[in-house]
């Protein structure tokens, strides 16, 4: 492998291990302040190492070219899918996006969010655990799908675990 390759995947697996410890905890613990301050530093460190996954590839195989990133996740889905859909880019674009709102929400000053901010907050977590698990899973195979669907499997059971206990 050479030297971009290495770095877009070291980046993209030390993200996605970062993005599962703080889901995991957050999921796991009542939030102390000691804690909560290393969680935010933790995601932040994950979200930016995506942001270099994302820059990485956009450099050294896309070559900061928006169509042939679209082509070539056309050609991604086709080969895993069985279908090509190259506007799944935006997805990933989005993630971007919600990811780096959330690192900003996470940032802010403690006040009592409303149901309303809760709710997106919610979403968007949501959606960057759904959007991590495709690229984990569906997208990868060998050993990063194997990890991808234990840390899912860890991740579900730790999240109902939580709800159950709210419910008690």
């Amino acid at each position: 492998m050479n030297l971009g390759a290495e770095i877009i995947a070291w980046s993209i697996r030390l993200a996605m291990l970062l993005f599962v410890v703080v889901q995991a905890v957050q999921f796991q613990t009542p939030l102390r302040s000691g804690i909560d301050s290393a969680l935010r530093t933790l995601w932040t460190i994950s979200f930016l190492l995506f942001l270099v996954h994302v820059m990485a590839a956009f450099h050294f195989v896309h070559h900061w070219s928006h169509m042939a990133a679209y082509e070539a996740t056309s050609e991604e889905t086709r080969h895993k899918l069985g279908f090509a859909y190259g506007a799944g880019v935006y997805f990933n674009y989005l993630f971007l996006l919600v990811w780096a709102i959330d690192v900003y929400w996470m940032w802010r000053p403690a006040k009592q969010p409303t149901d309303a901010v809760r709710a997106l907050q919610l979403a968007g977590r949501l959606y960057l655990l759904f959007i991590a698990f495709n690229g984990v899973v569906v997208f990868k195979s060998g050993w990063m799908r194997v990890l991808g669907a234990i840390a899912t499997a860890l991740l579900l059971g730790l999240a109902w675990r939580n709800l159950a206990r709210r419910q008690l």
